[in-house]
């Protein structure tokens, strides 16, 4: 260190004086750091709680809030010189709706003429139909009449199979009470009898697996003994 001063032509600090106290105690003497005292935590106080108050270790608080930092949000809104797009109060209809239904919401003057964008969201279920002679050569079965099959079918069309609902619109005025497995189980079998006989099967009720056309069968019987035992599992008491 002596030579790179020398070389820089920079004074040297004055070497300690070597006296007799330095040769015999010169490892005792040590620089003293002056730290601060710690303030003890108030009994009762939480350790959280503590920590928030501000000690000389800290540095103060600001007075005012600052925002000098950079953020994620610009300071100044960048606007460009181009015209905003002009948006109008515009009348719509949905195409899902049958009664030509008129509503109104704001729209850009660029897509007055798109047709209403949720209307491809209007999926429909293909329910299978079936004419006069379809049904007394196929369809004709002991426990249900005609009549009840075409209710059936009707209000499968109408509620697209939730069978749940169709359970609750049925009409037992004009017929007989039947449990949403009667139902399912009668619906499915008039789609696979007719998607034997119809070269248009339908996709709810027909799979094609390696070339080969399989139609859903409802197990009617199993799904009543299902229902049952969750019945009577819910049904169970504390000590059972």
């Amino acid at each position: 260190m002596a030579d790179i001063l020398d070389i820089l032509d920079i004074e040297q600090p004055g070497a300690a004086e070597i006296t007799r106290d330095s040769i015999l105690h010169g490892d005792k003497m040590k620089k003293k750091y002056v730290t601060a005292k710690a303030v003890r935590r108030p009994e009762g106080m939480h350790r959280e709680v503590f920590a928030l108050l501000y000690n000389d270790n800290k540095d103060l608080p600001p007075l005012l809030p600052t925002d000098t930092g950079k953020a994620y949000k610009q300071t100044k809104a960048k606007l460009g010189m181009r015209k905003v797009r002009k948006w109008v109060w515009a009348p719509f209809t949905n195409p899902a709706r049958k009664d030509n239904a008129v509503f109104y919401h704001w729209k850009r003057k660029t897509d007055e003429s798109k047709e209403y964008p949720f209307a491809q969201f209007n999926k429909q279920v293909s329910i299978p139909s079936y004419s006069e002679s379809e049904y007394n050569q196929y369809l004709k079965s002991e426990d249900w009449s005609q009549a009840e099959t075409d209710h059936l079918m009707d209000l499968c069309q109408r509620f697209d199979l939730r069978f749940i609902v169709i359970h609750d619109r049925w009409d037992r005025a004009a017929f007989r009470d039947r449990s949403v497995e009667d139902l399912k189980e009668r619906y499915y079998n008039v789609c696979g009898i007719l998607s034997k006989v119809k070269t248009n099967p339908w996709s709810n009720a027909v799979t094609t697996v390696n070339g080969e056309k399989r139609v859903y069968h409802y197990d009617a019987e199993h799904e009543r003994k299902r229902k049952e035992q969750l019945r009577r599992l819910f049904d169970r008491t504390q000590e059972q």
